[in-house]
């Protein structure tokens, strides 16, 4: 029988197949939306906990609580699964081991959240987020240090949430990936046309994470939803 460590899959940050990749954060740790995504064309999931305010505010509740739903995902599907990690407990050395007895290939927290023993495990990809409120100079260093996979730029304040992507969403994230020394991730947080994601990945982002507060909220659409992000296959699938 594999170990879990075996059965980890270790995210492709940068894609060498596709455009560029297209991560789906859960709206639930939930079997038949992580089959949905994947037919969707998603090339990881992420499963979430610990979800509060400031993080994931649809995700909720200790891994304790999740870890049976969280291992029928990762056992159900076979492309990479990572989880979020949000503010909402403490995450302590112990804690962090109970989470790692699930074979998920990657973690991503904010980087305000992350302790130290995190970025310094090597048995999982590091993914770090950063929201409103850092400075520049912070967002510099966090994407030298060694551990760092890629950054997940996620600065849309709550309150803007899941309205259009403006000229300004697209300025900052400018900024950002002219800065960073490693790749970056766009957390949808704003609702995105096809133009709009061309004229991201112009500026070299190297993937989308999906986040369920652009999306309906119904379970049916989820599939489609996901597709809609997904890098089109030819010029008559352009929008």
């Amino acid at each position: 029988m594999e170990s879990v460590g075996q059965l980890r899959r270790s995210l492709e940050v940068v894609s060498s197949v596709k455009q560029y990749t297209l991560v789906a954060s859960l709206p639930k740790n939930s079997t038949s939306l992580a089959v949905q995504a994947v037919e969707g064309g998603a090339d990881a999931l992420l499963l979430n906990i610990d979800g509060d305010e400031g993080s994931s505010p649809n995700h909720f509740g200790s891994y304790d609580l999740h870890d049976a739903y969280i291992n029928d995902v990762i056992s159900t599907v076979s492309i990479p699964c990572g989880i979020f990690i949000g503010g909402a407990k403490l995450l302590t050395e112990d804690y962090w081991e109970r989470i790692m007895s699930s074979a998920f290939g990657f973690v991503e927290m904010y980087a305000h959240q992350m302790p130290t023993f995190v970025l310094t495990d090597d048995r999982v990809k590091k993914l770090t987020a950063i929201s409103t409120g850092y400075i520049l100079e912070q967002v510099k260093q966090l994407s030298g240090m060694d551990g760092v996979e890629a950054i997940d730029v996620a600065t849309v304040p709550h309150q803007a949430r899941g309205g259009p992507f403006s000229v300004l969403d697209y300025a900052t994230l400018g900024v950002i990936a002219n800065l960073s020394t490693k790749p970056i991730l766009l957390r949808t947080q704003k609702k995105l046309t096809q133009s709009d994601i061309a004229r991201v990945m112009e500026l070299g982002v190297k993937g989308l994470v999906v986040d369920p507060c652009i999306l309906s909220g119904t379970d049916e659409a989820y599939k489609d939803e996901i597709a809609s992000l997904g890098p089109r296959r030819g010029p008559a699938e352009q929008a």
